[in-house]
């Protein structure tokens, strides 16, 4: 056999080694593996089948379902959901715990659940049976499991209580009229509330109406007063117009008169005055009336006076050229 069948015997029996001694990691694995007594994730991509431990990294859930008892020995249903996942960082607990095979997870579980009943049960024994809430023993496990998870190497991704009941019918039926009374009372005070909320905002809102409306009415007063008082202005003014026409047509007649008495002639040529001899030429024996009144009285004697004297005057003229 020469060298070179010999080194591709070498290699033909390497490839079949690795192929099948090998295997690829998959990402919903972890791959453990004993390093001189510690134990350790392997994060390559390859993987010896023969000298590693291949386990899931997924969640594993699982329900638990049991009886237990609560104070003065009632007994009572409890059904739970429990999930749990590897924890990476204590790995070596967790193999100590399950076992070096693939079901370690689920096997550290089981134990899990173990110490969950055991939990429950003293909780449930120290409260009566209408003091059980699913609420309060959810929290109640929730942080009572976490370190006794990381003890067996895993890690609680979370509880959920689904049932927690008295195995006694009638003890059940009891405990739902109460809990139906304890609704129907709180919803009578949710509505009696919002009852009190609808007629306070109702009183509000009249209370509020009722002083906008007070507000309207006193800017209407308001309104209607400066309207008055403008009506009131407007009158005045008019009256002071009223008044200051008449003083100065006073004015004017006192002037005329005036002027009539430092210039008797010049009465025959008013138009009032030719008005009346006009008058006076077309009606035979008619006789004209000068009405003067107030405190001009004396002067419009006088003025008769002068309008006679005046037109005798005149006459006497007319005459006198015949």
């Amino acid at each position: 056999m020469t060298i070179v069948s010999l080194i591709a015997l070498l290699l033909f029996v390497l490839i079949l080694f690795i192929l099948f001694e090998f295997r690829v990691r998959k990402p919903d694995q972890i791959v453990l593996a004993d390093v001189h007594g510690k134990i350790v994730q392997r994060k390559a991509r390859f993987y010896p089948r023969h000298f590693s431990l291949a386990v899931p990294a997924t969640i594993h859930s699982s329900v638990l379902e049991f009886e237990s008892e609560a104070r003065g020995k009632l007994p009572i249903k409890v059904k739970l959901t429990m999930t749990t996942a590897a924890d990476v960082e204590r790995l070596s607990e967790l193999v100590r715990t399950g076992g070096w095979n693939p079901e370690l997870v689920q096997k550290a579980s089981k134990e899990l659940a173990l110490f969950v009943q055991s939990l429950t049960a003293s909780y449930c024994q120290s409260l009566e049976i209408e003091e059980l809430k699913p609420k309060e023993l959810q929290d109640y496990l929730q942080k009572n499991l976490t370190k006794e998870a990381e003890q067996l190497g895993l890690k609680l991704v979370g509880i959920s209580i689904q049932l927690i009941e008295p195995l006694d019918s009638e003890i059940a039926e009891a405990l739902q009229q109460q809990e139906a009374a304890r609704i129907r009372e709180k919803t009578e005070k949710v509505n009696q509330q919002a009852r009190l909320e609808a007629s306070r905002y109702r009183f509000e809102t009249d209370q509020k109406i009722n002083e906008l409306e007070h507000q309207l009415q006193i800017k209407q007063l308001e309104l209607k007063k400066e309207e008055q008082q403008r009506e009131a202005e407007l009158a005045r003014y008019q009256v002071e117009q009223e008044l200051e026409r008449r003083r100065l047509q006073l004015e004017v007649e006192q002037q005329e008169l005036k002027v009539f008495e430092e210039h008797p002639e010049l009465i025959l040529l008013s138009p009032q005055i030719a008005r009346l001899a006009e008058a006076s030429q077309q009606l035979k024996n008619a006789r004209t009336v000068v009405s003067l009144s107030g405190a001009d009285s004396q002067k419009g004697f006088n003025l008769l006076e002068i309008i006679e004297q005046t037109l005798q005057k005149a006459l006497q003229s007319t005459a006198g050229k015949k």
